[in-house]
């Protein structure tokens, strides 16, 4: 393990202002404590219950913070062993049963994952340098993995394409914070 452990802290909820720790890796970029705080101000009314998707999980705060809202169950999605072990870690210490780790390479998860319950919440954060987000897009959609009316959040460093998102994904919240842009879109019903 790394001596150089980083720290973010939980916002708001069960876990508030308890910090959880991550490797020292330049790829690992919490979302910001501004950008979480509107994000889960946007979300506050679909949390509860909710089944999320954490891919690109990094340090989970994304995840850990939607469980700290009463989520019912996150799925964190991380291919860097040492900072899976430090997801896990840091679920067991806040007694979080409801989040589980699975560590593999967000693109090959979502090819495997054809037939698994969708999922209400879906936090996409994928590195800034690379053109993952389409592929991840492509799938999410092709293999049925968010609900109808569910969430779904992007985060990139510049604005992106729309025409890369399906017609069934409606924006409903888009702000930019220094160099990242950030979107809240809700997928609508199929019959729309």
């Amino acid at each position: 393990m790394t001596s150089n452990d980083n720290s973010v802290r939980i916002i708001s909820g069960k876990y508030k202002s308890r910090n959880i720790k991550f490797p020292s890796r330049p790829q690992i970029r919490p979302t910001g404590n501004r950008i979480r705080e509107s994000l889960f101000n946007w979300l506050q009314v679909e949390i509860s219950n909710s089944r999320c998707l954490d891919l690109f999980a990094g340090s989970g705060a994304l995840g850990i913070e939607a469980l700290s809202r009463g989520a019912a169950a996150a799925t964190f999605i991380e291919s860097d062993r040492e900072a899976a072990f430090y997801l896990k870690k840091n679920l067991l210490s806040l007694d979080a049963t409801n989040g589980s780790v699975i560590v593999a390479d967000a693109i090959n998860f979502l090819k495997c994952s054809k037939d698994i319950d969708p999922f209400n919440i879906v936090f996409l954060d994928p590195p800034f340098k690379g053109s993952l987000l389409a592929d991840c897009v492509d799938l999410l959609e092709s293999n049925y993995m968010i609900s109808d009316h569910g969430n779904i959040y992007i985060e990139t460093e510049t604005e992106f394409s729309q025409e890369i998102l399906p017609m069934s994904w409606q924006l409903k919240h888009k702000r930019q914070a220094g160099r990242v842009s950030y979107y809240l879109y809700k997928k609508l019903d199929k019959k729309v």
